[in-house]
């Protein structure tokens, strides 16, 4: 454990707390300015990170036809038979080169940020005079911040160090309201087509659960922390939308709301029953079109396999 703790202190504290002081320094020692640079640029660090997000949402959005279509095929099946549902879908995605998990990339790399931030506010402005203390091991011996402790927190009339919920009013609720509205607005954008209804209902829980939850402990965040998840999302979202490719956040990501391939490459588009049976013929084309390839195959190797025994009694 004492490992751990200084692992964590040496790869996340000390890089953190120091990059804080020196942007502090650096920007007339402006405590709120120091936190929208960081901010800025651990997500323009993550940015390739945030591509190949991207990338692979977009992956597995064109595969949901053939999804759909291999659940139809075991629509009805026992529980043993079913098993094969997660074989080929895995095979699918092996196929692609896409990763499911590879789309969690960013939000796993911002939790030790958020929860490193939330600590780093602390020790750069701590409130008590043993904090202060400590502090002058945190700082590298070249950082030239060292010198101007201690630090002011206040930004705008908030105290950056000091909890949302004892903020003034309405900032107090304003703060939550951003936190949350501004989650709700990137999932929306970066969320991708259901393969079916319930993936759908699990998305619109998801959607809507995250941003709720994240407002509500917002009041309980140092509002230097909820500073920057606000900023961090705001610019996650210009990012997506200008770097990785320019998607409408309010468009319906249901399953009924998308455009057949045929609709779209004879420039119309229909609605209700007519899309769910486009998107079902195409699934079932695709599916169809693999075992005629697969029934292909097999029958060209029982012809191989016949002619060497043709020849072997022959001979």
């Amino acid at each position: 454990m004492a490992f751990l703790g200084i692992l964590w202190n040496e790869i996340i504290m000390r890089p953190m707390v120091n990059s804080l002081a020196l942007l502090y320094d650096l920007l007339g020692d402006n405590f709120g300015l120091s936190i929208i640079v960081f901010t800025i640029g651990i997500r323009f660090l993550l940015i390739p990170m945030t591509m190949r997000q991207t990338k692979q949402m977009k992956a597995m959005s064109g595969l949901q036809p053939r999804i759909k279509g291999l659940q139809e095929k075991y629509k009805g099946k026992s529980r043993e038979e079913r098993a094969g549902l997660s074989r080929e879908t895995m095979a699918l995605y092996k196929e692609n080169g896409v990763n499911p998990i590879g789309c969690l990339g960013p939000m796993v790399i911002q939790m030790p940020i958020w929860f490193g931030l939330f600590r780093a506010l602390f020790k750069v402005v701590p409130p008590t005079p043993e904090g202060l203390a400590n502090l002058d091991g945190l700082f590298y011996s070249w950082n030239p911040a060292r010198h101007g402790v201690p630090f002011n927190s206040d930004f705008l009339g908030l105290d950056l160090v000091g909890l949302v919920s004892a903020q003034p009013v309405p900032i107090n609720i304003l703060l939550p309201v951003l936190v949350g509205g501004s989650m709700w607005l990137t999932q929306k954008m970066t969320m991708t087509k259901p393969s079916d209804d319930r993936q759908a209902q699990t998305n619109q829980i998801m959607l809507w659960m995250m941003p709720i939850m994240f407002g509500f402990f917002t009041f309980q965040f140092p509002t230097g922390l909820a500073f920057y998840i606000f900023v961090s999302n705001v610019a996650g979202f210009v990012i997506q939308y200008f770097v990785t490719g320019r998607q409408n956040p309010f468009k319906s990501s249901g399953v009924e709301s998308e455009p057949t391939l045929a609709a779209v490459g004879s420039g119309t588009t229909g609605s209700g029953d007519n899309d769910m049976e486009g998107s079902t013929s195409d699934a079932d084309s695709t599916v169809h079109s693999e075992d005629r390839r697969r029934s292909n195959r097999s029958r060209a190797r029982d012809t191989r396999a016949k002619s060497r025994r043709s020849r072997n009694r022959r001979r």
